[in-house]
């Protein structure tokens, strides 16, 4: 006799599956609704997580200071703690306090002196540049004359373009520029939050940096206890290959970037001595600014900040924008094959390309922030997509050397092994498709001449 489990589980299967098809419409229908109420909550939802940036600044603020101040709480901690852990009663904790509060001393007496050094200049050719703003342009014009001087239709066409440009140049230094700097200048409510902000950042960047091993021994045990220890061991693996790839890049650009300022400034400098540019001090400064931030950016940044520098040194002498071009280029050829390289190294192990696609795409997104970090970010996506790959090729028991994907050689099934491709292409031109018919027309005569035969 059959039992009348197997007679009802037999009884459901031969019936038509309504009740599949049902929950999977009612499930399908609940994640369209799901997605609309999504997307009508989306903007509340941005201005709530914004809302929630700008509460969590500090820690931000504070996260950002210690790992950039890592390198030099390591170094400091190598050369105390050998000298200072058996000396003192709990060693260990008092020398990671005092490396702590040096490393904050350091940074912030770094930054003060920059900002002595840097911002005053700044601010003044700032000012200066858009207060000489008319005379710049009415300079430019008359350049733009005498050069046009034997082609009247040019001179008009180009005057035209040019009063426009001049106007909106004008309109937005006089209704935008000008005011914002100055409000910027003197707003006090926001600069007393900011800094608020930098301070309550500070203090976490001491408990950071004071603490960081007990922060790390502790996200390691929640790993291990919320995935297997295969799984946790790869997913601290790739945060290890994460903080190499951001800290060796991110700090390694920085000194780098600071160093090719300094050595722009001094270049100019030497360059006014020798009268093959006459432009001010202050200006000498602010370009050497410019150069030095936006050489931040990978590829670009050079290109970046020698353009707005170029159009200003050209107001004053076009010949002179050919000197200043040329000690650019030789300062970018120094720091792309010499100065970069020693510092910074194969830090990303991305080639050119990629650089290029990560900078476009990330700026495009985030902006400027998104061109200085795109490039270790899409680093890490990189190399999470290649050893993702690399695995399923090794499941498979194939080849993860690109090498060995070169040329026309395909995989045979069985063997699994790489051999020569005897595959024919599909012919795409005209030309080939007669060659082909051809081809075509001439075994058909042969196999019936073949056939024909006794």
């Amino acid at each position: 006799m059959q039992d009348p489990t197997q007679r009802s589980r037999r009884f459901l299967r031969e019936q038509p599956h309504y009740f599949q098809w049902g929950l999977t419409a009612f499930l399908v229908i609940l994640a369209c609704v799901f997605v609309v109420y999504l997307l009508n909550w989306l903007p509340i939802l941005w201005s709530m997580f914004k809302k929630l940036l700008g509460i969590l600044s500090p820690f931000i603020y504070g996260f950002v200071m210690a790992y950039l101040l890592m390198p030099i709480f390591n170094g400091l901690y190598r050369w105390i703690a050998p000298r200072w852990s058996k000396r003192v009663k709990g060693g260990a904790i008092f020398v990671k306090g005092l490396c702590s509060v040096l490393t904050l001393l350091i940074g912030l007496a770094t930054v003060a002196a920059l900002l002595s050094m840097v911002l005053p200049q700044l601010i003044v050719s700032i000012f200066s540049l858009l207060e000489s703003l008319d005379g710049y342009l009415e300079e430019i014009s008359g350049w733009a004359a005498t050069l046009f001087r034997d082609n009247p239709v040019l001179e008009r066409n180009f005057m035209q373009i040019y009063d426009q440009f001049s106007a909106q140049v004008v309109g937005w230094v006089e209704n935008i520029a000008l005011p914002q700097l100055v409000s910027l200048m003197t707003g006090v409510v926001t600069t007393v939050s900011v800094l608020f902000d930098l301070l309550i950042g500070m203090i976490i960047a001491l408990y950071i940096l004071n603490s960081k091993d007990t922060f790390c021994a502790q996200a390691k045990k929640v790993t291990y206890s919320l995935f297997r220890i295969e799984t946790a061991n790869r997913i601290i693996k790739r945060v290890a290959h994460i903080h190499r790839i951001f800290g060796g890049f991110i700090t390694g650009k920085l000194i780098d970037s600071m160093i090719i300022g300094v050595l722009c400034f001094a270049g100019l400098r030497v360059l006014m001595a020798f009268h093959l540019l006459t432009i001010d001090q202050s200006y000498a400064l602010l370009i050497s600014v410019i150069i030095g931030v936006t050489n931040i950016i990978p590829f670009f940044g050079p290109f970046i900040g020698a353009i707005p520098s170029a159009i200003l040194i050209m107001v004053i002498s076009p010949l002179q924008t050919v000197y200043f071009v040329l000690f650019i280029l030789l300062l970018q050829q120094f720091d792309g094959n010499i100065l970069g390289p020693k510092i910074l190294g194969n830090s990303t192990g991305l080639s050119s390309f990629w650089v290029m696609f990560a900078i476009l795409l990330a700026g495009g997104v985030f902006g400027f922030v998104g061109m200085a970090v795109g490039v270790p970010l899409f680093a890490v996506l990189y190399s999470v997509l290649t050893e993702t790959f690399n695995n399923l090729l090794k499941k498979r028991g194939l080849s993860t050397d690109t090498n060995d994907y070169r040329g026309t050689k395909r995989l045979d099934p069985e063997t699994k092994a790489f051999v020569e491709s005897t595959d024919e292409m599909p012919p795409v031109s005209a030309k080939e498709r007669r060659a082909a018919a051809e081809k075509a027309r001439a075994e058909q005569t042969v196999q019936a001449e073949t056939d024909a035969a006794p």
